[in-house]
């Protein structure tokens, strides 16, 4: 006697019937293997994918994920230290915005303001006597040596202005950069980065050497401190990033 359910369907498993073929919209994790992730079954975990669904670097292990992104917005306060010496110490906020395009590259933009004294009178930042502004627009790529480890490169145009008023120094400068680092995730919590900036820029700084570490306090934010070392100043940072 025949089976009615087969008019409608594949009814389950039948000793006279061959086992539907994989793919078949009635082959369920049973029929092929009961184990859904083990090795060798039809059922993979998907991989991950960046904005534009391209495979991206997988997550590091463990319950967050991986530090490494490149999709994050980030702001902080900055201290900067000129080294003339008619300058006093400035301090203002930064900004930065880093979106993923397809497979292994990145646009990046940048923006800090700061504002300082131009005497030796330690005064607040409503009285400085000097503003410097710098904004910075480029992508890259990165190359994963290891999960833990990229190698990345940046290139770009940045334009730099620096106002003052009772010293007799004002400029505005731009140029090409170039920046290349490394980007490595030491713990399941931390990242460090350590970087070299060179730019055809002539009064701002052409040299900078920059490094940053990264503290997951939560799954997606982060937070952070660097320091960088120029020809003409150096700076200090403290800020957060949020990454999606």
């Amino acid at each position: 006697m025949s089976d009615p359910g087969l008019a409608y369907g594949y009814g389950g498993v039948s000793p006279t019937l061959n086992a539907p073929t994989l793919g078949s919209p009635y082959a369920g994790p049973t029929m092929a293997n009961s184990d859904p992730y083990s090795f060798g079954s039809q059922y993979q975990q998907p991989a991950q994918t960046n904005s534009w669904n391209n495979t991206v670097q997988q997550d590091m292990g463990g319950s967050g994920s991986s530090l490494l992104n490149y999709k994050y917005a980030e702001v902080f306060y900055r201290y900067t230290n000129p080294k003339d010496s008619l300058l006093q110490g400035s301090h203002g906020l930064g900004a930065a915005l880093v979106m993923d395009l397809p497979t292994i590259f990145f646009l990046k933009g940048t923006f800090t303001w700061t504002s300082g004294s131009g005497d030796k009178n330690a005064r607040a930042a409503a009285n400085a006597d000097y503003n410097l502004s710098t904004i910075t627009v480029g992508g890259g790529a990165y190359m994963p040596i290891t999960n833990k480890l990229h190698f990345v490169g940046e290139a770009g145009l940045v334009y730099a202005n620096f106002q003052a008023d009772g010293v007799n120094k004002s400029y505005t400068d731009g140029g090409i950069y170039i920046r290349p680092s490394l980007r490595y995730q030491a713990l399941e919590w931390l990242e460090l980065q350590a970087g070299v900036t060179v730019a055809s820029t002539n009064d701002y700084d052409s040299k900078i050497f920059d490094v940053l570490g990264y503290f997951r306090v939560l799954p997606m934010l982060d937070l952070n401190i660097g320091a960088d070392f120029g020809d003409v100043s150096r700076g200090f940072r403290a800020g957060g990033r949020l990454r999606w």
